[in-house]
């Protein structure tokens, strides 16, 4: 008996046709380029048979491609108005989300994405504010749910997801070089400033604060001015950047929590469905 390909399969599938290689696939459905072969393998397995021939980078469909393109088109057609008949319309909204900007840039937009894709009918806020911030706005049912870094105040709420901490340079620059180490460092984020100074000063290296700032964007230009180091999460590495180890003279640095709040103001219901989304897909 045929297994039935699940609509993630589907999709990725569609994406592969419709954008032309599978790096492009990729960054549509928010996955590694290896993740997206994983996919197509197993859903390959599941039908029997080749879906696309690969020639180096390029990919194109077989003659049962071809016929199966436009099967699952309208399968995922068919599967969103059954999802926005059963679950969406009947599920509505607005839900004010707190969370910082490094947040925001690195793994949000994938989570997003597929809570919209979902309940369509559920209007989504966004406000980006230091961590610290956030906590009181928590408390004061300005946001409904909040994502803040663990360690700046959070009290009660659920850890989603640990992140490794790591240095940060312009890879055109040789700031890391420097001696004391220049740092930027959000100006609410002891966090981030503890793991940075004293972690250098037990590897021996002296440090100074030379830059702050309330949001990424603050840190991401100094960075990119080459006149900075940063402490930031893995997933906040940006292109043009250095990930600095002990090679260069920093220290490893620990795996930070990233913490889960919801406020007791705001529609239950909503609320209810927009975390338990966050915490399966982190």
């Amino acid at each position: 008996m045929l297994n039935s390909p699940s609509p993630e399969l589907l999709h990725t599938f569609v994406q592969i046709v419709e954008h032309g290689s599978f790096t492009r696939a990729g960054m549509r459905v928010h996955r590694t380029q290896s993740a997206v072969s994983m996919q197509i393998r197993r859903l390959e397995e599941q039908l029997g048979c080749r879906l696309f021939e690969r020639t180096g980078r390029n990919v194109k469909l077989t003659s049962q491609g071809e016929i199966f393109y436009d099967h699952a088109r309208r399968i995922l057609s068919a599967y969103r108005e059954a999802l926005t008949t059963v679950n969406g319309r009947s599920l509505e909204g607005d839900v004010t989300v707190g969370l910082p900007d490094d947040f925001a840039i690195s793994f949000l937009p994938r989570v997003l994405a597929r809570f919209t894709e979902v309940y369509p009918w559920i209007r989504l806020n966004l406000v980006c504010e230091p961590s610290k911030r956030l906590v009181g706005q928590i408390t004061d049912g300005l946001v409904d749910v909040a994502l803040i870094t663990e360690g700046e105040g959070a009290t009660g709420g659920i850890v989603v997801r640990r992140e490794p901490l790591v240095w940060a340079s312009s890879a055109r620059h040789d700031v890391h070089e420097r001696e004391p180490v220049p740092l930027a460092i959000f100006h609410t984020g002891d966090v981030f400033r503890r793991s940075a100074v004293e972690k250098l000063e037990a590897y021996g290296r002296s440090a100074r604060i030379a830059v702050t700032s309330p949001s990424f964007a603050g840190i991401g230009a100094a960075v990119d001015a080459g006149i900075a180091v940063a402490v930031v999460f893995h997933g906040s590495l940006r292109p043009g950047w250095r990930m600095l180890g002990a090679q260069e003279g920093f220290p490893p640095l620990p795996d930070q929590g990233i913490v889960l709040q919801r406020s007791s103001h705001g529609l239950p219901q909503v609320v209810d469905r927009l975390i338990d989304h966050i915490v399966e897909s982190l």
